[in-house]
């Protein structure tokens, strides 16, 4: 119990979770059951509520922009972005209209999104394309963004990372 006490001081604590009427320290915040970072929060005027959710591997940024009406929560869009150095570049974007959020559905059109940017990718190039070949990597690399920050073994680049996000 020394060790936990040590390592969360009380300046720690008090960035991370302020009293009532203080400012939070803007960073990221980790949501395990979405795997994803929540970032951008804002309330409309008319009451609704909106989000941005980043998730990532060592190849892809997906982010997804929520919105919440009343008790029901949104998909407004899907993008994708790859890397570019240090940057990151959109190279595919889905938006929705009323179109309920549910897990599966966004995995399945974050694989879908991959799958179109990498077989457009490879026939511009003139390279061979095996749908097979495309969909099992494409699935790998979506699963990747999947990890939990939890995960010991999760993506050490995630110091490089995070201040792309911010763009």
């Amino acid at each position: 119990m020394a060790n936990i006490n040590n390592a969360i001081s009380k300046n720690l604590l008090d960035n991370i979770l302020p009293t009532f009427g203080n400012p939070r320290v803007n960073i990221p915040v980790w949501d395990n059951s979405q795997r994803m970072f929540i970032c951008e929060e804002y309330e409309s005027a008319s009451g609704n509520y909106y989000y941005s959710g980043v998730r990532f591997c060592d190849r892809l940024v997906i982010r997804e922009k929520v919105g919440l009406f009343h008790n029901w929560t949104y998909i407004d869009s899907l993008e994708l972005y790859a890397f570019n150095g240090k940057k990151m570049e959109l190279v595919q974007k889905r938006d929705y209209d009323k179109e309920f959020r549910n897990e599966e559905f966004i995995r399945q059109e974050s694989m879908e999104m991959l799958k179109d940017f990498l077989t457009a990718v490879l026939k511009a190039q003139g390279s061979p394309i095996d749908p097979e070949a495309v969909e099992t990597r494409a699935m790998e690399i979506v699963e990747g963004c999947y990890k939990s920050l939890l995960d010991p073994d999760f993506n050490i680049r995630l110091a490089q990372i995070l201040p792309a996000l911010n763009q």
